[in-house]
């Protein structure tokens, strides 16, 4: 599917658009942080998801955004960050790829050098390679 050194999850059953990724000790972050998600929290984010799978573009700035990060394979991935706004603001990475979104990892919303090292730590994930910039961790379910 792709060269990258990992197997990707698909997310949604008959469709190859959406999968998660998991880091190199084989934890998949993307998909425990969801699960740890309070219930309102985790159906936004599934929207989105679907949202994407069905090739719709999430156009605000307030729920999704390019994060303008170089892919050190050099190869044209991009990240993309997930928003949601309860809990003090919560996100998603992905990774895009070939036409196809990757679930890296979440955090909760942080500083601009928090966000580089989102991106750092996505396309770590996603290629297979060490973590350089360690995410805050998970969220807690209240």
């Amino acid at each position: 599917m792709t060269e990258q050194g990992v197997t990707p999850t698909p997310v949604f059953d008959g469709s190859d658009a959406i999968f998660t990724v998991s880091n190199a000790k084989g934890e998949d972050e993307g998909d425990e942080f969801i699960r740890s998600l309070q219930a309102r929290d985790q159906a936004k984010f599934q929207r989105y998801l679907e949202w994407l799978r069905d090739g719709h573009h999430i156009k605000s700035p307030e729920n999704m955004r390019h994060i303008a990060a170089k892919d050190p394979m050099d190869r044209g991935a991009e990240v993309h960050e997930l928003k949601t706004h309860n809990q003090g603001g919560l996100r998603l990475y992905l990774v895009r790829f070939q036409g196809r979104w990757y679930i890296t990892h979440g955090d909760r919303k942080g500083s601009d050098r928090q966000v580089v090292k989102n991106a750092k730590k996505a396309f770590a994930i996603f290629w297979d390679g060490d973590i350089e910039g360690e995410a805050d961790g998970a969220v807690p379910n209240r």
